[in-house]
């Protein structure tokens, strides 16, 4: 890529109050176009002050170049533009009609699939996938392939002497008279040192997910089964959780439409004889409604209801724990936004 670009292009987009899209270089080589999205979020849970904050904005740029007919080669890079200005991700690859594969710190297939969820603030609570890898890695290979007839993705991270999780997705997709089926596995693997008595040993996390979509005219529906067992080779307990999620859209014009979603969560810790020691679950429903002025500008609602328990984990990779996560008492939450692209 080159750097005269680049250095013209970053400070424009993250310095400027009032930029609109545009591509910073196009020719019959390939292109560079900037973008991004500036986001506001006004929050209040049952209980607490209302909260207002930035909604994870960020900015980044993206790459192609034609090498020849048959491959390209491409970049890409993401910034955070919340308190913190972070890395996202950035990451290089090459695309043609055999596919795209791509290198760098990048988003795992099962994060950037995600599944039936059309919530902009609460959803997702049954989707019990990354929480070893975190959904995204440092030094990972994706590579993705679609044709009519299928979709395929897949990825895989390096652990790196256990600096990090080693990952394994795989996931894919066909339509079966009108509806669209996806489903994929994942497994994530973490080496850990002794800590607090417990020997040295690995973490693994095995992730399966289904989910079925379907348009019919202006409605959209969607149906989620996803699954996850937590276990350490060195110690004789295990974390299952299950999942399930119905998703609903409906548009009221070209411009706006409502959603809802059902979530249902549990979780078990067993013993190695299989004995539960610790079992809860949680119920999440959410409806919402979001206005599409243009291309580049958005407002969206959404209102939920919570109740149950759902399962915290945490892995600091020398130091893991399983305990009760967010807990609600049939609370209600309430949020509005708004996003503006370039």
């Amino acid at each position: 890529m080159n750097k005269k670009i680049l250095a013209v292009a970053i400070p424009a987009v993250l310095l400027a109050s009032n930029v609109s899209a545009y591509e910073v270089f196009s020719s019959d080589e390939g292109s560079v176009e900037v973008y991004g999205q500036l986001r506001a979020k006004l929050t209040k849970d049952e209980g607490k002050d209302i909260k207002l904050d930035d909604g994870s904005s960020r900015a980044g740029v993206n790459a192609t170049y034609t090498v020849n007919e048959y491959f390209d080669v491409l970049g890409a890079i993401e910034y955070s533009l919340a308190d913190e200005f972070k890395n996202r991700y950035s990451y290089i690859g090459a695309s043609g009609d055999w596919g795209k594969v791509t290198l760098g710190k990048q988003y795992l297939t099962a994060d950037d699939l995600w599944g039936v969820d059309n919530s902009y603030f609460y959803g997702g609570s049954h989707i019990v996938e990354g929480t070893i890898s975190g959904g995204k890695h440092d030094s990972s290979v994706r590579y993705v392939f679609e044709n009519d007839a299928f979709y395929v993705d897949a990825s895989y991270a390096f652990a790196e002497d256990d600096a990090n999780p080693e990952v394994f997705e795989l996931f894919g997709r066909v339509n079966v008279a009108g509806f669209d089926v996806t489903a994929g596995v994942s497994q994530a693997t973490q080496g850990h040192a002794a800590f607090d008595g417990v020997p040295a040993g690995e973490l693994e996390d095995f992730y399966h997910t289904v989910w079925v979509e379907r348009t019919f005219g202006d409605l959209s529906v969607g149906v989620q089964y996803a699954s996850s067992k937590i276990e350490s080779d060195a110690v004789n307990m295990e974390l299952d959780r299950t999942g399930y999620g119905l998703a609903l859209s409906y548009g009221l014009s070209e411009k706006s439409s409502v959603y809802g979603g059902y979530e249902f969560s549990e979780y078990d810790v067993k013993d190695a004889a299989s004995s539960v020691l610790e079992s809860n679950d949680a119920t999440l429903v959410y409806l919402g409604a979001v206005h599409k002025f243009n291309s580049f500008f958005r407002v969206y609602g959404e209102a939920a209801y919570a109740d149950g328990t759902t399962a915290g984990f945490t892995n600091n990779k020398n130091d893991w724990t399983v305990a009760a996560g967010a807990t609600a008492d049939s609370e209600m939450k309430y949020a509005i936004g708004a996003r503006v692209y370039w």
